[in-house]
């Protein structure tokens, strides 16, 4: 038996040399997981961040890491690892772009190792090389994540019955009677501001009508003066005509210069009530045409005359239209 307690250290000491060098866990290591979602559905990609908050006096192995990773059951779709200098700290992040197409419940992001070696351990003689310094390594624990399923299970109803608020209709009755009301409101409003549009587009537009007027009552006494400046010719009386067509056109709308005079009176009579003014600039266009194609015409009407016959018909011109 004395024997026995003499081996037992010994063995133990034997078994604990010959095991294989495990993981150590470096307390002044820090280490934080999160996940971009508490919860998945199948086909879900997410991010899982690993961050690890060191010393400087060590130095991790992040050479081939994603391809030493294992996932299972999840895939890993994207990696990246990023190094952040504090100072007498470092800050070591890798995110994770993982999916999982396994059957719903709850599943668990494994855990791996991460391999890190002292700094000085490396730098100590000229002839140190890392395969001779034996490496350390920080175990990142597992995370769990659910996966949920988008079937409906046992009792599940696509939308809830329960009435979110109950009150008595009676209490309908005040909502009803000022919508109502505001209804009323809003739309004598847009009746009134309808009617007051179109009053104000019937004022300027005859305040555009007496503009068109007054100008071409002014080109008529130029026209007149000139003739009296000058000796009379035939084509005063074509101008004549087509300062009245350039009026009637822009007044009513038809293009007059291109018209008879028994057309342009046609026109006239459908788009105005008084059928004298019509006819008045039939006879008008008229004579100004025959002055001016038949200049050797007697008796020649004197020019005056006509250019007071084309201000008095400027002058009474119907608006309506």
């Amino acid at each position: 038996m004395k024997r026995f307690w003499m081996v037992w250290p010994v063995l133990m000491f034997a078994v604990g040399w010959a095991t294989p060098q495990g993981i150590e866990d470096d307390p002044s290591m820090q280490v934080d997981r999160e996940t971009s979602r508490t919860a998945i559905y199948l086909g879900d990609v997410f991010e899982y961040k690993v961050s690890v908050l060191h010393s400087n006096e060590f130095a991790f192995v992040t050479e081939e890491l994603a391809d030493r990773l294992v996932v299972r059951p999840f895939e890993l779709l994207n990696f990246q690892i990023e190094e952040t200098d504090l100072g007498e700290e470092t800050l070591m992040e890798m995110v994770l772009e993982l999916v999982c197409y396994e059957d719903p419940g709850l599943l668990e992001i494994p855990s791996f190792d991460l391999f890190y070696y002292p700094r000085e351990a490396l730098s100590e003689g000229a002839g140190a090389r890392q395969q001779d310094v034996p490496a350390r390594a920080i175990t990142i624990p597992a995370h769990r994540i659910q996966l949920q399923s988008t079937l409906l299970g046992e009792g599940d109803q696509l939308r809830d019955t329960t009435f979110l608020l109950s009150f008595p209709r009676s209490e309908l009755i005040l909502p009803t009677l000022s919508g109502v009301v505001l209804l009323v409101f809003l739309a004598g409003f847009c009746v009134v501001a309808i009617r007051y549009a179109i009053q104000l587009r019937q004022v300027e537009g005859i305040a555009d009508h007496v503009r068109l007027q007054e100008a071409a009552l002014e080109s008529i006494r130029e026209m007149q003066q000139k003739s009296t400046a000058q000796e009379q010719d035939s084509s005063l009386y074509m101008e004549l005509s087509k300062l009245v067509r350039q009026y009637l056109y822009s007044i009513y709308g038809f293009f007059s210069p291109a018209l008879t005079p028994e057309e342009s009176r046609d026109e006239l009579k459908a788009k105005t009530s008084g059928g004298d003014f019509a006819e008045r600039v039939e006879d008008l266009l008229a004579v100004c045409d025959r002055t001016y194609f038949d200049p050797g015409m007697a008796p020649r009407p004197d020019f005056s005359d006509v250019c007071q016959q084309a201000e008095n018909l400027v002058k009474s011109t119907p608006f309506e239209a």
